[in-house]
This record gives C-alpha cells, structure tokens and sequence, in this order.
C-alpha cells in the first residue's frame, strides 16, 4: 500500500495533460475507438495505483469489448505510442511522444517492394533515398493511405512540379488531403478529377490575371473553395478578375475579394454590381463631406466603414448630411467625430430627413436670436455659445418660465457682475418660488442661500459692506458652484 497517494476527487479535479503532437500527428488519422482508447489511459496513468485501473473497467466505461481494448493498445504499440508489457493479464507502458518522433520508426523495405518500383518509376530523374523512402512509409501505415492513392498524388506533383519535385513538397500535398480524409484510391481520383474538369476555367482566369503558366496546386484549390464551398460560378470569378485587373489580379487578392464578398453574402454578378455601385456612391460622399468639413483623407476606406455606411443606415440622404456637415464647419465642428456626434443626438430627437434638418435649423435659428437679443441686454457682445443654449433650453422647457419673466430677469441682472450667471440664479430663485407673474416676481423676496451667503462673508461686526460688493461676491461663489 502507498505511503502516500492522491485521493480520487483530487485526480478528477485535475487536468489531464495531452501531448499536441499526439494531435496533430495521430488523433487526425486514428480509428475513434483506438483515441478513446489512449486517451482513457493516459487519464488513469495519473492514478496507476487505482482499483479500477483495469482493463475490465476500461471496456465498461468505454462501452467497448476486452479484446478491442487489447486491439486499440496493439494499434498503439505499433504507432510506438505505449508498450505491451504483458497480455496475460495485459500491461501497458505509454511512451513520451518526443522519444516516438525523433526515432523515425524503421521500415522493412521488402513490405514495399512493388510501391518502391511504382514510385522510382514516377520519379525517374532523380534516384529516391531511404529516409524519402520511410517518408512514404509513413504516409501508408500511419495515415493509412492506399499505396496506389499515393502513387496518384505524386504522380500529380510531377506534373506541377516535373519530374524533380522535392519529396518535402509531395509530403505537403499528401498531408493536407490527409487532414480532408482524402487517403483512398477513389478520394483521390475524385480530387484530380475536379481539377480536370475546371482546368480550362483556371486557365481563363490566369490568363485574365497576365500570367501565361500551368496553375500551381494552390491556385487549383482556391478555384475549387471558390466554386465548391463559396458557390461562384465562372461567370462571377470572370467578373471579380474584370474588375480588379486594372490593379494587377492574382488568384490571392482574388481570393481576399470574392472571400468579403462570400461573408457579405454577395453571391451573383448583379448583387456584386449593386454593391460596388453604392461603395462608390459611398467614397464620393465620403470626399464631398470632407470637402464640406475642410478635412481630407487619403484613405476614405475607415471613413466609409466607420462613418459614412452608418449615416445611411440611419435613413440620412445626401442632402441631410451635406446640411449637417455644412451646420458643424459654421459651427466650428470641424471633425468627423464631432459630426458623428451630432448626427447620433438628432437621431435620438427623430431628426434624420432633409425636412427635419431644415425645421430643426430654423429653430436652432430662431432660438438663438432670442439668446442674442438677451446676451446684448445684458451687454455681452459674442456669438451664442453652448452653454448659453443650455441656460434658455432650461428656462424656457424645464423651468418653463415665460418670456416676459425672462425678459424681467434680463433687465435686473443688466450691469451686475457676470450677468448671465446672475440671470440664471435670478430665474432658478423664481422658479423655486414658483413665480408665474410678473408681480410676483418683483415682490419674491432674495433666495436664503443669498441671505446665509451674506450673513457668512460679514464676522467682522465692525465693518459694513456696501451692496454691490454683496453682489459681485455672492456672483463670484455662484460662479463657482456652476
């Protein structure tokens, strides 16, 4: 009995640590029950010494026979994963991983005889070495590619590559269709059969693209994910290769345009067209917006992305965002931001058509001809700023008080100090005091706050102070609590 030992919640709560070489090498090409299998084992390595460490409970768990069990670790063994130990009662011993690749595991070339001829033959210029050789060896054991499905993927790359292709390069190739469970002599066939079959459409397209060559095997792939997984027909690539030739087209940044098109869901010539007809209404109100802001950028791409595609989408026309933009410059908004902003507040008040704009703006107008006309009363000569809008927007809506009010303020705040603050304490004071008349506003009596103010500034008992100094100081404190 162990002196000391992990309990069984202690083993559950861990983690189980899985080699990726083991996923990346043999988890893509393993029978499901043989993963099951090492996985399953290689948890209960953490606790060899458990009772149920044994084959028995592996097939109830696993819900699988003792004899596939026994087959899944011979499979393993043979891959050089683990090592039976014994068999009667069976034992097992899993092997680190580093140990499996860096010992390339030997071949008897005599297994492969017929193979070995088959391929020298294919690969005639040039003389085959062993470790090639083992290579292949691999592909067919471990990937478990059929030997003539194999023979037809190099036979490919000779065509590709010719007759000195490197074996690194086959081994790519071979790989990658391994990964797409193509490793049968029919898979295979089918393969080079869709490439058959659009060879003369490729053709077209690179001849479309300047280039006058056989297509590489990537270029053939990328015909097939265009028309197999995306779904263009040739027509369509024909057109994409059209419109982007004037840039130097190759297959990647066909690629790259037909991929934006797939996401976007813009499948047929006319869909594409309607697109590219509004991207480019797009960039030219992107310039003709910025023209009107005073800015430039040259690359209206982020502009039409970030900017110009929202606007739209909110309902702007044309027309509404050129009499915005022209309201920011008079404004002094001279950014995109600060246009956005401004598109995105009249949004929330429903302004957003041509019609809305206008009637807003003449408000807007309207509004500050009233402010003006208050700001030169009080003998402030400057242009309406946004504080002064804040100032008549609670006035007039929040505080609702009336214009005659207003105009009363105005006239007993003319001459004090920072009259406009002195204005807005004077109407907060009335509306406190819910003042509807103008009687009553002449007879509300000063604020308690001004009162307690005043008793504050005055501990010396032995000095008077004259009522503009009050004044200006109680300006002065509100002035700061603003």
């Amino acid at each position: 009995m162990a002196f000391c030992k992990f309990s069984s919640e202690y083993v559950i709560s861990k983690e189980t640590q899985v080699d990726n070489l083991f996923i990346n090498e043999f988890l893509p090409y393993a029978p499901a029950e043989c993963v099951k299998v090492y996985l399953y084992g290689l948890y209960k390595c953490s606790n060899s010494g458990a009772y149920d460490n044994t084959i028995e409970n592996f097939a109830k768990v696993l819900n699988l026979t003792e004899e596939e069990i026994e087959d899944a670790f011979l499979y393993w063994q043979e891959q050089g994963l683990v090592q039976v130990l014994n068999t009667c009662p069976i034992e097992i011993r899993f092997m680190p991983l580093k140990n499996v690749i860096n010992n390339t595991k030997k071949y008897k070339p005599e297994e492969f005889a017929t193979f070995n001829r088959q391929v020298q033959e294919i690969l005639e210029g040039r003389q085959i070495t062993p470790t090639e050789y083992d290579e292949y060896y691999y592909l067919l054991k471990t990937l478990h590619f059929q030997p003539e499905a194999l023979l037809m993927i190099i036979k490919f790359c000779t065509q590709i590559k010719g007759a000195n292709v490197g074996y690194k390069y086959i081994l790519t190739v071979a790989k990658n269709w391994a990964n797409e469970g193509i490793t049968t002599t029919k898979s295979v066939e089918d393969r080079l059969i869709s490439y058959e079959q659009a060879g003369s459409d490729i053709e077209k397209l690179l001849k479309l693209c300047g280039a006058k060559r056989i297509a590489s095997l990537e270029e053939r792939e990328l015909f097939l994910k265009w028309t197999k997984e995306f779904g263009f027909d040739f027509k369509t690539l024909e057109y994409v290769a059209k419109l982007l030739k004037p840039n130097k087209v190759n297959f990647d940044k066909l690629d790259v345009r037909l991929t934006k098109y797939y996401e976007m869901k813009k499948l047929s010539i006319k869909e594409i067209e309607d697109y590219e007809k509004e991207k480019s209404e797009m960039y030219s109100l992107a310039r003709d917006i910025n023209k009107k802001m005073g800015l430039y950028y040259e690359n209206l791409e982020p502009v039409v992305e970030n900017y110009i595609s929202k606007w739209l989408n909110l309902g702007h026309s044309q027309a509404s965002l050129f009499a915005l933009a022209e309201y920011c410059f008079k404004n002094s908004i001279r950014t995109l931001e600060g246009l956005d902003s401004t598109i995105l507040k009249l949004y929330k008040l429903g302004v957003v058509s041509i019609e809305a704009i206008e009637q807003y703006m003449s408000e807007l107008i309207t509004q500050d001809k009233e402010i003006k006309n208050i700001l030169e009363k009080l003998g402030i000569a400057r242009l309406v700023t946004n504080q002064d809008r804040a100032y008549y927007k609670t006035w007039t809506q929040v505080w609702n008080l009336s214009d005659e009010l207003i105009n009363l303020g105005t006239e007993l705040s003319t001459g004090k100090f920072q009259p406009i603050q002195y204005l807005n304490k004077l109407l907060s004071n009335w509306h406190t005091n819910n003042v509807k008349t103008l009687e009553e506003a002449k007879n509300c009596k000063l604020p308690e706050k001004e009162k307690e103010i005043k008793t504050r500034v005055s501990p010396n008992k032995g000095r008077s102070y004259k009522k503009e100094e009050l004044d200006a100081l109680f300006d002065s404190l509100e002035e700061i609590e603003l």
